[in-house]
């Protein structure tokens, strides 16, 4: 058997790449019996059959896997396989978003692979500075580049990233730019582009599948669809590491009843005046305290009693009101 990687992957079949040549290919029956499919980024192993064509009789053992919970069914959906940099792409047009982008990090945590930040259009506006500020106060360690692909303005910047066999993956939503990055990158039209929508500067999905490519200059690139949703698994040890450390924080708040809201002599809020805590983390505190609370409620029976009885009288009072209705005493 022969190795190759996997560098598209569309419903049926692959197409998979060893050295210079590409093969069309399909997988063994046996992987029906619960073998892990091969993803975009994959080496496997394969017999050539006939006419540049060949099936796959087994995944190598993979070195990073980019996971994400589908929207549908909250099941495991790999996204690509084998890859050492996430190039998270976001426009610095109406794509922008602050929440989106932390749950790609997120995601690059929980896949233990290197995030790059790339804010692209950077032509687009005047106050690029304030934009890369707030990025790298939620970026943390990871590298933030503000870049145009379509003037080329500090694109050069990435290239530093490829390294030898370096493979990075572009993520981002559709409008973000990822097919006129991997275009300039390529020194090539290989991926189509359109133009967003002005009203809401949504892209129009050019990329319809995941795909592998050489760079001339060394290393390889993913381009992937873009995605309007990311389904990230959270975990009780990443919702603690928020709670214990504003929890400890609030200790010191002058009052036990401290709503971290507006209260004098909140530790908290000193914290975020001082830049010691986020606007975020505490936004992420407040939010974990709520559903805290919320999980507290219903467990609490007489609580969840009494919420269960005044819904049974707006129940009835909602009915009596359809009623009058009908009879013409509320008109």
């Amino acid at each position: 058997m022969k190795k190759a990687r996997v560098i598209e992957e569309h419903k049926t079949n692959y197409m998979i790449r060893d050295g210079e040549e590409d093969f069309l290919a399909t997988v063994r029956g046996t992987f029906f019996e619960g073998d892990v499919f091969p993803k975009v980024g994959d080496f496997v192993l394969y017999e050539e059959v006939a006419d540049g064509k060949a099936v796959i009789e087994e995944v190598v053992a993979r070195t990073s896997v980019i996971v994400r919970k589908a929207a549908e069914t909250g099941d495991e959906q790999v996204i690509v396989a084998n890859v050492d940099l996430i190039f998270i792409v976001m426009g610095l047009d109406d794509d922008f978003n602050m929440s989106r982008l932390e749950r790609y990090l997120v995601l690059a945590t929980q896949s233990e692979v290197k995030p790059v930040v790339i804010l692209n259009k950077s032509d687009s506006i005047d106050d690029v500075d304030a934009y890369i500020e707030q990025v790298k106060e939620a970026a943390g360690q990871a590298p933030v580049h503000a870049v145009s692909a379509l003037t080329g303005e500090n694109m050069e910047s990435l290239l530093e990233y490829f390294d030898g066999d370096i493979t990075a993956v572009l993520l981002g939503s559709s409008g973000a730019g990822k097919s006129t990055i991997t275009n300039w990158l390529l020194n090539t039209s290989a991926q189509e582009t359109k133009s967003v929508r002005e009203d809401d500067s949504r892209g129009r999905h050019t990329t319809t599948h995941r795909q592998l490519f050489t760079l001339p200059s060394g290393g390889y690139l993913i381009d992937t669809p873009g995605m309007r949703e990311l389904g990230v698994f959270t975990t009780e040890e990443d919702e603690a590491a928020v709670f214990e450390r504003l929890d400890e924080l609030a200790t010191a708040c002058r009052f036990t009843n401290c709503d971290h809201e507006k209260s004098a002599g909140c530790a908290i809020l000193e914290a975020v005046a001082d830049g010691e805590v986020t606007e975020r983390e505490l936004l992420s505190y407040r939010k974990l305290q709520r559903e805290r609370l919320f999980e507290e409620s219903k467990r609490d029976e007489s609580v969840s009693k009494d919420y269960r009885q005044k819904q049974k009288q707006l129940h009835k009072y909602y009915k009596e009101v359809q009623k009058g209705k009908k009879s013409g005493r509320f008109s």
